[in-house]
């Protein structure tokens, strides 16, 4: 197989698939009967005697990897990647792939890079023909290549610990697609790109590009002497950077674009299946208020690149002691990296309203009153979560539920409704509530920052992480 070919799947996994699933995440209003594209499926679990424990609560692990097949490039992407010219002529293959763990609250999310040439302890598994094959060692990357994703995943849960539950997969065309269904997204580099094995040239600055020059971005290993390690930080770059293409009004409140950047994620993806559309929109009405600060992204913590034991040479060894210690944390439902804080003084408001969702409801029976207050309150600012809805009960005065977490943006949003009740709900996240009495006539005025704080981090974390607001050119 040819280099070239070899290598280069670990960034159709980490940048497609992880997109795939948190920009459904941030569309909890879209019903099921829009989404229109069909999903493959594929029996993944089938066969895998062994398996962990399912973690505690409602937390779930995606395994998303990365296919090289070039089925439903056009003649023109084809070209322009110059990967062949025939879509099917590449086969179907894969080396590398991505956990991504979402938290039980739905409030944190963390995508866990695993490189290609880790050194796997693979378990005894069963072919498709009933022959047995013993427990071995080998690099991660070869598991896929014997047994498929069912190797892959055991591989995987045998090392870790941790249960999967749900796999999703993607091709070349599904990573163009959904890049040029956000309208592109923009990169940073501090460096010049010239990279022959996946033919881009980049001078060092910010770039836009398309679902094929991203493509090709993603792709780039040879050019810096890192290999995957560089490839893996760029990558996690542009995740940030996807996400902020994703994440943006432009593309939040634009029904149409909305649709389209959903349906071309599912129409090149191949999942369990357990993993319905109408889950993925039930996951994302529970995760639309993430935040992309606790979007925790890194690699799996190794001790040596070039590791070799038991006929595997130039493996990448995990670390004895962060690796467990990650994989402990995923399945106790810990973040990775602790929650930055914000230290404030006096009573100045600090959280501007673009950073606070809020989901507007009407406890009266007068009409359209919840609709008036949520353009009231989009007109100042603040993110409209959810189309304005009527309230399950009647309530006598306008209330805030809130998750006291998120005191800061309480206060923002107490300036703009001072009179109204506030109720506390623990693990709500960050959306707020708003509850609208008979008394409603208007919001406040009131005077907020147009930025927020810079968070601190109030302790270090053992672990390499970054953020999903790192789209920096550092």
């Amino acid at each position: 197989m040819p280099e070239r070919r070899r290598r280069s799947r670990f960034s159709a996994a980490t940048a497609t698939l992880s997109i795939g699933v948190l920009v459904l995440s941030l569309v909890s209003w879209v019903t099921f009967d829009h989404v229109t594209s069909s999903i493959t499926r594929e029996e993944v679990f089938k066969g895998i005697k062994v398996r962990p424990d399912r973690s505690a609560g409602s937390s779930v692990n995606y395994l998303l990897v990365g296919s090289d097949t070039r089925e439903g490039l056009t003649k023109q992407q084809l070209h322009d990647l110059r990967v062949g010219s025939v879509a099917t002529s590449a086969g179907k293959r894969s080396d590398t792939a991505i956990l991504i763990h979402i938290s039980k609250n739905r409030d944190h999310a963390t995508i866990i890079s695993i490189p290609r040439d880790t050194y796997a302890d693979v378990p005894e598994w069963t072919d498709g023909k009933g022959v047995v094959h013993s427990a071995h060692h080998s690099k991660i990357n070869a598991t896929f290549g014997q047994g498929g994703a069912p190797l892959l995943i055991a591989t995987i849960e045998n090392m870790t610990q941790i249960r999967i539950d749900h796999y999703v997969e993607v091709n070349f065309a599904g990573f163009a697609n959904l890049v040029d269904a956000v309208g592109g997204v923009d990169v940073c580099t501090t460096t010049a790109i010239h990279d022959k094995k996946s033919h881009i040239d980049l001078t060092a600055g910010k770039h836009h590009l398309d679902g094929i020059t991203a493509l090709k971005y993603v792709r780039a290993r040879y050019f810096d002497g890192m290999g995957d390690l560089g490839r893996m930080k760029r990558q996690q770059k542009f995740i940030a950077s996807m996400i902020s293409a994703t994440t943006s009004t432009e593309t939040l409140l634009n029904p149409v674009k909305l649709l389209t950047v959903i349906n071309a994620g599912l129409a090149t993806v191949t999942t369990d299946p357990d993993l319905q559309k109408d889950d993925l929109v039930t996951l994302a009405t529970q995760m639309k208020s993430l935040s992309s600060s606790n979007l925790n992204m890194l690699t799996v913590p190794f001790s040596n690149e070039n590791y070799s034991n038991d006929g595997v040479y130039g493996a990448v060894l995990w670390d004895p002691e962060l690796a467990p210690k990650l994989w402990q944390r995923i399945k106790d439902d810990i973040p990775v990296a602790p929650a930055p804080k914000v230290v404030t003084t006096g009573g100045a408001l600090t959280m501007p309203p673009a950073n606070i969702v809020v989901e507007v409801q009407n406890g009266t029976s007068i009409n359209g009153l919840a609709a008036k207050a949520s353009q009231d309150l989009t007109a100042a600012g603040f993110v409209n979560g959810a189309p304005p809805s009527t309230a399950l009960t009647t309530v006598k005065l306008t209330t805030i539920t809130y998750d006291p977490t998120y005191a800061d943006s309480l206060q923002t949003l107490k300036a703009a409704l001072p009179n109204a009740l506030t109720v506390e709900k623990k693990n709500l996240g960050k959306k707020f509530i708003v509850t609208l009495g008979p008394e409603y006539k208007s919001i406040a005025k009131f005077t907020a920052p147009k930025s927020a704080p810079i968070p601190t981090p109030t302790e270090t974390s053992p672990f390499d992480v970054r953020t999903g607001t790192d789209t920096s050119c550092k």
